[in-house]
């Protein structure tokens, strides 16, 4: 009896603690280490393998993390990489191991609300605390990482905006679902504000593409083919808004045009958007060279300064890109994987028991996809634990739903 209260006990404390990370991944760093470990030593004392391992057989999200995840293990063992390099990699992709973990921790639904509900109070304190800099209230601080002019909070401009979009997008699916016009209005609202807060205030490109991605989807979603058309005249209106009448969008669209124009290849460039494309030009040309199973986990810094051996080209650790960084490491076998588990996603997405279930696991997909287009997001540790947290809590609905439907039967 004794040892079945200590099971169930350190199963409460994971649970509660993959919660937490819903509040602490738009926040802390520090925090988030802390959770997970909590996390993995309490979910193991819990025991209960049988159950757990059926869980995971049963969920087709949690299998194809687990393959890809196997495949990133296995690329340690061959490649240009050292077995330092290989494991440095790795570890970096240990979230992605973490979503079958998760998705057991969130089988109950009262779980998945309250983790949801913990990362709504985190992204709403960051944009209040967002504004609050951008008019003077609050300046650069142990608190405020950014100024008034790039008004960012506890993560960078990059990551902010990110996630800012997708909570952009997660209020303007409440405002959609909600059940009285009081709540919709006060999510629109919202939602709007969090939108200005990406386009007008806080600098990163990132953060454009990912919301244009998410309006179009919930435009489409909503209004079906008509949708597409709403919702180009509103990127069109906002994007012209935008430059003409807000100097943060304006400057960063010029310098980003003027730094593409300006680039030549192979002679290392030093802008932002220079350097992208030689990390771009350059693993295009590793990959061609290693097809089929890349360099190895870990073995891209090693093969890309081979490659740029005798140049002026600047050295890289990756190639912000999550696609060319994994087809760099593991070919198109492992690019196949990724790919394979963003589609998995986005088919079981649709068999989530509430629309508005299915919309959000749909629009972390897009922001995800969106973003990695600029950067390698699952390497990164605020992008990649929110990958996985995410995929956690919302695919663990597939239990509630395939219950719903034996019940039915």
């Amino acid at each position: 009896m004794q040892g079945l209260n200590i099971r169930k006990g350190a199963e409460a404390l994971a649970k509660w603690s993959a919660i937490a990370i819903g509040f602490s991944v738009p926040i802390s760093t520090a925090l988030d280490n802390i959770l997970l470990f909590v996390i993995l030593v309490f979910w193991l004392v819990s025991a209960g393998f049988m159950q757990k391992l059926a869980t995971i057989r049963t969920n087709p999200v949690a299998l194809a993390a687990l393959a890809l995840f196997g495949l990133l293990i296995v690329g340690c063992s061959y490649g240009q990489g050292t077995s330092t390099d290989a494991l440095n990699y790795l570890g970096k992709y240990l979230d992605v191991l973490f979503i079958p973990i998760l998705i057991f921790l969130f089988k109950e639904e009262k779980a998945r609300r309250f983790g949801i509900l913990g990362f709504m109070l985190a992204m709403a304190l960051t944009l209040i605390l967002s504004y609050a800099t951008k008019i003077g209230l609050l300046s650069h601080s142990w608190l405020i990482q950014g100024t008034a002019d790039n008004p960012y909070v506890f993560r960078m401009h990059i990551t902010q905006n990110i996630f800012m979009a997708f909570f952009a997008y997660l209020l303007a699916m409440k405002a959609r679902y909600a059940e009285s016009p009081r709540l919709r209005l006060a999510f629109a609202l919202a939602s709007a504000l969090a939108a200005c807060n990406i386009l007008f205030m806080v600098q990163g490109r990132t953060g454009y593409v990912v919301l244009a991605a998410l309006m179009v989807y919930f435009c489409f979603d909503w209004l079906g083919r008509k949708g597409f058309a709403v919702a180009l005249g509103v990127l069109l209106v906002v994007g012209v808004a935008g430059y003409y009448g807000a100097d943060t969008m304006r400057k960063r669209i010029n310098l980003a045009a003027t730094e593409i124009a300006a680039w030549q290849p192979g002679q290392g460039a030093v802008t932002s958007a220079g350097l992208r494309m030689d990390y771009y030009t350059n693993s295009l040309a590793i990959i061609r060279d290693h097809p089929l199973f890349g360099v190895g986990t870990g073995g891209f810094e090693k093969a890309y300064g081979e490659k740029i051996r005798n140049t002026a080209v600047a050295s890289s650790n990756n190639p912000h890109n999550q696609y060319l960084l994994i087809t760099v490491q593991l070919g198109v076998l492992g690019l196949g994987l990724l790919l394979y588990l963003f589609f998995t996603q986005w088919r079981m997405a649709g068999l989530l028991p509430t629309a508005l279930e299915q919309n959000l696991a749909r629009g972390m997909l897009l922001t995800i996809a969106s973003g990695s287009l600029f950067n390698s997001l699952l390497l990164d540790h605020s992008e990649g634990l929110f990958f996985a947290w995410m995929s956690g809590v919302l695919f663990a609905g597939l239990s509630t739903a395939q219950k719903r439907t034996e019940d039915r039967n």
